[in-house]
């Protein structure tokens, strides 16, 4: 985990990554314990590991109910009457807050269409170059899967050290390109990259389910089970296997 300074009795102006460069995203929280929850949720966020997001930016507005970050964030994690909640609060939180949060919290705003989101992100992007976050979230917000592919090629060059854009990548091989090769080449660059987690293994699962393997589909939801047992995704298809197994 990135280490910080922080300020006992005050506010506490938080960079996403590293303090003291101008060119990320400001986070505003009086908190240093929800900030590092927060950045936990962020890198599970950007790779589709929702479950764990959700939890960490739970516990992050536990400590900070006035964290704008993490109120828009999970207004991505909820639905319903919940998100309605949460977009209220994200909207109240960021009006006492920097220009970028208030644009970030903007994005959330059910009165904006679709279409103006994503030239908020593509604003923010190029307003916070050095934030892997809002770089990911960019690439995701692009209007085609060309666009996509283009911009997460941009992404690893600027961040070469972030897995998740080569979950998106593989993706984009695996059902629009319909190149197996290289998409199990960035799903496997994506498992090495990050061991730990378990959407690396889960994209795999889907992969070989893809590719009519439900040997080895099986094999990988598990082991991505074995990282968070409360992965959605894998338990919902192994059901579906299971289910299907059960009527032949």
């Amino acid at each position: 985990m990135r280490k910080f300074i922080g300020l006992s009795l005050c506010t506490i102006i938080l960079l996403f990554t590293v303090p003291g460069v101008s060119q990320k995203m400001t986070w505003t929280t009086k908190s240093d314990a929800a900030k590092e929850f927060a950045m936990n949720g962020a890198d599970h966020y950007m790779n589709a590991e929702f479950e764990r997001s959700y939890s960490d930016f739970s516990t992050a507005l536990g400590l900070d109910p006035d964290f704008t970050v993490a109120l828009v964030f999970m207004t991505n994690l909820t639905t319903g009457e919940t998100r309605k909640a949460y977009i209220q609060k994200a909207l109240k939180s960021a009006e006492n807050k920097t220009e970028g949060e208030k644009l970030f919290a903007s994005t959330v705003d059910e009165k904006t269409t679709p279409e103006s989101r994503r030239e908020i992100w593509a604003k923010l992007h190029k307003m916070f170059p050095d934030g892997a976050m809002l770089g990911n979230i960019y690439v995701q917000t692009r209007a085609t899967p060309e666009e996509q592919f283009a911009a997460a090629q941009d992404f690893i060059k600027k961040f070469p050290d972030q897995p998740s854009m080569y979950n998106t990548i593989g993706y984009y091989y695996m059902l629009n390109k319909k190149d197996n090769a290289m998409a199990k080449q960035n799903f496997e660059k994506y498992i090495s990259m990050y061991p730990d987690g378990s959407n690396p293994y889960d994209s795999m699962g889907d992969f070989y389910l893809t590719t009519g393997d439900t040997t080895n589909s099986e094999k990988y939801y598990k082991l991505s089970l074995e990282k968070y047992p409360f992965t959605t995704s894998s338990l919902n298809a192994l059901q579906k296997i299971n289910d299907s197994k059960k009527k032949k």
